[in-house]
């Protein structure tokens, strides 16, 4: 094997953390892990990157990770009780790193001290981001990146902990750069992505949407995502009470957490509003990820009634690459992710259900509206390919650590 120049660049290696709640790749759905796995993938196309990813163990992601050319697989199990362990105090008393809270980074920071080459840089893929505080320590923070998922608040240790952050809007950026004295320069803005190759405009599976009971007549409005209060599915039945039209019915396609829960408290609620509506309203509970772009395309209809600060609204972009128009609230990121789609937005005030059931049904009776908002939706979304995704990724790794890696080795 031929010996590399001294003066060749090589490939960087960079750690990624996702939360210790999902597995990676994301054969249980959930947003981050998601996008890690279009990352792993565009990855294995490209080979840009050395990648190293930690993740809870679990048998079907670890087959999916089987023959990954470029992306080594750190699965560390979550440990049992909330005990420290002691390599983790021995480093702590001798040393001065402090060991982090979750025992589970703990473990993660015990393997990357066995893990050679050693990362050049971790990215921090959301969660609780004060965790990564001691691997941080291990390798300074002007390697470490915190990939802010959601919008979030710096802090002092936040700042301590971190040398630069990855926003996926600029509404995300703007509000965390407003508490922290990170340097503007540092605030990299990376757009979320999504499977342009999959949800593409298509014609409803027509059985697929008969044995959801709906008629070819009925008008379809579908609701994807996680079923708890602040994503306002229960401000939508409120809007679909205030329709008296049988023909306008509502699709729920979601779990309390993704695919593991599959019953809540919030849940039995909503099934208890809907009741109300009888046939007009169908639950699914979870569906995988690689089944959606069906879905999507069943629907005359997609809506989005966060009522909180929406990061970017991942359901949207997909939504508007299977052609369908979008009904959203306005709310964080969304109005930047829809520029150009024509989607409908709606304030998030003490009237949310009565303008969704409004917008619903002026939707309804303007077919030619809803054509257009699918051309120009279907065209927005081409913006957010999981190929861009990756091309932006490298070019913040390379702009923000390029100096630790493109520096002659020493002859």
């Amino acid at each position: 094997m031929p010996l590399r120049s001294p003066n060749t660049p090589r490939k960087p290696r960079i750690l990624l953390v996702p939360p210790p709640e999902l597995p990676v790749p994301a054969v249980q759905g959930g947003a981050v892990e998601t996008l890690v796995t279009h990352l792993i993938r565009e990855n294995e196309r490209a080979g840009k990157l050395d990648l190293l990813c930690a993740s809870i163990p679990d048998p079907e992601a670890a087959a999916q990770a089987q023959g990954l050319q470029h992306t080594k697989m750190l699965y560390v199990a979550k440990p049992r009780g909330v005990r420290r362990y002691y390599p983790m105090v021995f480093l702590e008393r001798c040393f001065g790193v402090a060991a982090p809270y979750d025992p589970w980074y703990q473990k993660v920071q015990l393997s990357l001290a066995l893990e050679l080459p050693t990362p050049d840089l971790i990215v921090a893929e959301g969660g609780t981001l004060t965790q990564c505080s001691a691997i941080s320590k291990m390798f300074g923070k002007r390697r470490c990146l915190a990939h802010l998922h959601g919008q979030t608040s710096c802090s002092h240790e936040m700042d301590a902990i971190y040398g630069g952050i990855l926003a996926l809007s600029e509404f995300i950026r703007d509000d965390y750069l407003k508490t922290s004295e990170l340097d503007r320069k540092h605030a990299y803005i990376l757009h979320n992505c999504i499977d342009t190759a999959r949800f593409v405009p298509g014609p409803a599976d027509a059985a697929l949407r008969a044995s959801l009971g709906f008629a070819p007549e009925d008008f379809v409005v579908l609701f994807c995502g996680r079923l708890e209060p602040d994503k306002g599915i229960h401000k939508l039945l409120e809007a679909m009470e205030n329709i008296h039209d049988p023909r306008i019915k509502l699709l729920i396609v979601g779990s309390p957490f993704f695919g593991r829960t599959q019953q809540s408290p919030f849940l039995r609620k909503l099934e208890q509003q809907a009741e109300t509506l009888g046939d007009r309203v169908r639950f699914t509970g979870y569906v995988p990820n690689d089944s959606m772009p069906e879905y999507y395309r069943l629907a005359d209809l997609v809506c989005v009634p966060t009522l909180v600060e929406e990061a970017a609204g991942l359901v949207a972009v997909e939504a508007m690459g299977c052609g369908r128009p979008v009904l959203a609230t306005r709310s964080g990121g969304m109005p930047e992710y829809l520029d150009g789609s024509q989607a409908v937005l709606v304030d998030r005030d003490g009237n949310v259900a009565g303008q969704l059931s409004f917008a619903i049904r002026m939707l309804y009776e303007h077919p030619d509206l809803r054509a257009q908002m699918s051309t120009a939706g279907a065209k927005t979304a081409q913006r957010y390919s999981s190929a861009r995704f990756y091309d932006d990724f490298v070019r913040i790794v390379y702009d923000f650590g390029g100096h630790l890696w493109n520096r002659p080795s020493s002859v």
